[in-house]
């Protein structure tokens, strides 16, 4: 299968004010990521809060600056296009995100915020042919013709994010990147938007990205996982290798902390508590990115970054301890 979408050691962040005498610098939040992704599959991003997952995306829309290494989009380097045909190529991966009514113009009925990707994409098309596909995408998602005449604040939180997902299915894209798209929804909700997804990808063909701190949902949906500890990869690989046992410790420590579903095992359960503070992306330590807080940690841990290497022809870690089977 051919290559959708491909990183080649990315690097990528933002830019911190810097004093009067000195310039803004660029920091960096995402560190050396590399994968490949083909249609119709789903690669989940992993990792806590602040690990750099909805800066990966950003940075592989050609939203934020990247540093080095490369994006390739069907084999194109993005960074290499000119601004005008980088445009162009915009309608072929979309974003959704995670405060749906905040993506939503409150001014805006959802039929002209939905059909609202044309008027950029398909400048051709008149305003019912843009009302008329509105319609449509809205009735992929699950919501009826009526919608397209409602606003935003009419919605529910559900509601919103279907509006969203429509807007982003409206230009027939081959990427979505789904940033945290459940985690402001109710548990049934959540399942439903999920579902809806992955009936949209078998429909439509679509890659997604699939970023969240939600472990549940991201074995439900993705065929591969990538997690992250503050802006590097420490392991990826195939779903089920990865749920039937992590390799590093920081994918461990995060398994370990996902609430058991009944109640008298989680209850006689002992927590994981990691102890140490998260270090900063500012005054970042010379070593593995979780030596401050892993349970394993040796000198060499604090003194050497481990390299993310093939422990097995499909599997990826970035640890001391986990040594490449033979």
């Amino acid at each position: 299968m051919t290559a959708l979408l491909q990183l080649h050691d990315l690097t990528a962040g933002y830019p911190v004010p810097a004093g009067l005498l000195s310039r803004d610098r660029l920091v960096p939040v995402v560190h050396d990521v590399s994968f490949t992704l083909e249609a119709g599959r789903t690669l989940g991003i992993v990792g806590e809060s602040g690990c750099g997952k909805s800066t990966l995306g950003r940075a592989i829309l050609q939203l934020i600056p990247t540093i080095s290494g490369k994006v390739l989009w069907q084999g194109q380097d993005l960074a290499e296009l000119a601004p005008e045909a980088l445009r162009r190529r915009r309608s072929e991966f979309q974003i959704i995100f995670q405060d749906a009514l905040a993506a939503l113009d409150p001014r805006m009925t959802i039929g002209r915020i939905v059909g609202q990707p044309l008027a950029t994409f398909e400048p051709h098309l008149s305003r019912a042919d843009r009302h008329d596909r509105a319609v449509e995408a809205l009735r992929q998602v699950g919501l009826s013709a009526d919608f397209a005449a409602r606003y935003p604040h009419e919605m529910s939180g559900g509601q919103a994010q279907r509006v969203g997902l429509a807007r982003a299915i409206i230009g027939r894209p081959k990427l979505i990147v789904c940033d945290e798209p459940v985690s402001a929804l109710d548990v049934s909700i959540q399942a439903q938007v999920v579902n809806l997804l992955m009936d949209l990808q078998e429909e439509l063909g679509l890659a997604l990205i699939f970023i969240s701190h939600n472990l549940s949902v991201v074995r439900h949906i993705s065929h591969e996982v990538m997690v992250m500890c503050l802006g590097r990869i420490v392991e990826h690989g195939p779903r089920d290798d990865f749920y039937a046992g992590p390799l590093h410790p920081y994918s461990r420590a995060l398994m370990d902390a996902v609430p058991e579903p009944d109640p008298r095992r989680e209850r006689g359960r002992i927590g994981l508590s990691l102890p140490g503070e998260l270090p900063s992306s500012l005054d970042p330590l010379p070593g593995c990115v979780f030596a401050s807080r892993c349970p394993q940690v040796e000198a060499r841990c604090r003194a050497d970054r481990p390299d993310l290497r093939d422990i097995t022809p499909t599997r990826r870690a970035a640890c001391h301890f986990v040594e490449p089977l033979r």
